[in-house]
């Protein structure tokens, strides 16, 4: 009874429960990020991209030295922020805190849709990748689609369940990858370059290319999931310390992983040569590279190492997105059902089921009856989610500055937090917002056209979240005092009157 109690809230309903430490928060924030499918698939990319000195050399980890640095300087205020405000949420608790509850909600709403359609790209991609595997094994020919449906449902059955099980499975995975990786830049950096290649050093980046933009990008999604240790809240021990420090680890180290894995690839290939060693094998370069040191075993081994990845990332993303989901149910702004925990896992399995729907329903719709390929299927609707994450991000960065600056002599703030820091990391994160959405004909491949339209539904679900609250604020007013996980019953007259207005 009495633990039944440490678990309920005021009205005895069951709360989200995990026990995580650093450690296990930050191994689910890099899992979020997919470390093993970056260096094979997106860092090749982004040495494509990264092209400097009328190619001759490569700007690549200059791009990733200059990301780490404004999510580091982001970070300082994002983390003070956390220590004082102490309310689960992640970035709707943050944004409602700084912004206003209209600003919040609809802040919520695109952070719920953008992390579901971030994570559906494991499906489609698990199903190229082991459709290839099994065809190359000379097995039959399955569509797509199947593969993906498998994939979608166990994610969201490993979603359903404790986040300390979900916390132990990324961990294992984490550690099998960060020592790939790791192998990978010590053998690239032991045994050099051919000569007349260029040799290790690379290239500041160069201003004047038009695939700048494209390749920020690239670089800035790279770090998406660190942003996500605030959401976890409510499931790790001793939030105020866990969740900064694992922020700043999760910065620092997904920005060291991966500058030292775009410098490998050039010290490996040579300045000179990456570009077009990246542009001829993109898919299989770091395969091919490892192959090259370790024999073909290497290649095997990454091969099934990287679908773990792919699906860890998933389930990483599909946690997040189903946290926000909940949230939204436990304030009663859409239906409660939504805020159910399980009754012995402590997870939000509705919210995380509510996200395999929808991924099924995506796979059926787009795959099964529209006959859309796999690679089509998922990277539409992921970079819409890509576009929903990264100006939700930058609204965190304005709430960060705002809310750091009104609260500087509440709570002690330096200069250096609440003014220094937030500005240049929002400058950063507004830059790449722009950028995000200039180049987003290159990423969808469609027409300004498709663009406009996506960027039309961004506005119209963040006039949605708008338009909804201000109805709650005047037909239901103690739903609408709920918005950013507010708690009447914890709240003072003054309180109430304040935030009613």
């Amino acid at each position: 009874m009495e633990k039944q109690q440490k678990l309920s809230d005021n009205n005895g309903q069951v709360k989200l429960k995990g026990n995580m430490g650093v450690g296990a928060l930050v191994m689910a924030v890099l899992a979020f990020s997919a470390p093993l499918s970056t260096a094979t698939g997106f860092i090749p990319q982004l040495l494509i991209y990264g092209s400097a000195d009328n190619g001759n050399g490569n700007s690549a980890p200059w791009i990733y030295i200059i990301c780490l640095i404004t999510l580091g300087f982001f970070s300082v205020g994002f983390a003070k922020m956390g220590t004082v405000m102490e309310r689960p949420g992640g970035f709707y608790a943050y944004i409602t805190d700084a912004l206003g509850k209209k600003v919040g909600l609809a802040a919520a709403l695109i952070s719920a849709i953008g992390y579901s359609l971030v994570g559906f790209f494991m499906p489609g991609l698990m199903a190229i990748t082991v459709g290839a595997l099994v065809e190359d094994a000379g097995g039959p020919e399955i569509p797509w689609w199947i593969y993906g449906l498998i994939f979608a449902v166990l994610s969201t059955l490993l979603a359903s369940m404790s986040i300390d099980f979900s916390a132990k499975f990324l961990f294992i995975v984490m550690c099998f990858e960060a020592a790939i990786m790791l192998v990978f830049d010590a053998l690239c950096f032991i045994n050099g370059s051919p000569a007349g290649s260029g040799g290790a050093g690379f290239s500041f980046i160069d201003l004047s290319t038009g695939t700048l933009g494209i390749a920020m990008l690239f670089a800035m999604g790279n770090f998406y999931g660190f942003e996500a240790t605030v959401v976890y809240r409510e499931e790790v021990k001793e939030p105020k310390k866990t969740i900064p420090r694992a922020t700043f680890i999760a910065v620092i180290g997904i920005g060291v992983f991966y500058l030292l894995c775009a410098w490998g690839f050039i010290a490996h290939f040579g300045s000179a040569k990456v570009t077009a060693a990246a542009e001829a094998e993109t898919a299989n370069l770091f395969s091919n590279v490892l192959t090259d040191f370790m024999g073909p075993f290497a290649g095997h081994l990454i091969q099934i190492i990287a679908l773990v990845s792919i699906f860890a990332s998933g389930l990483a993303i599909q946690n997040v997105g189903a946290r926000y989901f909940y949230s939204l149910g436990v304030d009663g702004v859409i239906p409660k059902i939504f805020g159910k925990v399980h009754p012995k896992q402590n997870s939000p399995y509705v919210a995380a089921i509510a996200i395999g729907v929808l991924w099924v329903a995506l796979i059926v719709i787009l795959g099964m009856i529209c006959g859309f390929d796999a690679a089509y299927t998922y990277t539409r609707p992921n970079v819409i989610g890509n576009l929903f994450v990264t100006a939700i991000l930058g609204t965190v960065a304005v709430a960060v500055l705002v809310y750091m600056r009104k609260n500087a002599k509440k709570y002690g703030f330096t200069a250096f937090q609440t003014t220094i820091a937030p500005i240049i990391g929002l400058l950063g994160i507004g830059f790449t917002v722009v950028l995000c959405a200039i180049n987003l004909n290159t990423f969808l491949g469609t027409t300004t056209i498709g663009s406009v339209l996506i960027i039309a539904l961004f506005v119209v679900v963040a006039a949605f979240g708008v338009i909804y609250a201000t109805w709650l604020q005047k037909n239901k007013p103690e739903t609408y005092l709920r918005i950013g996980r507010y708690d009447p019953e914890n709240m003072s007259v003054d309180e109430m009157e304040n935030m009613a207005k």
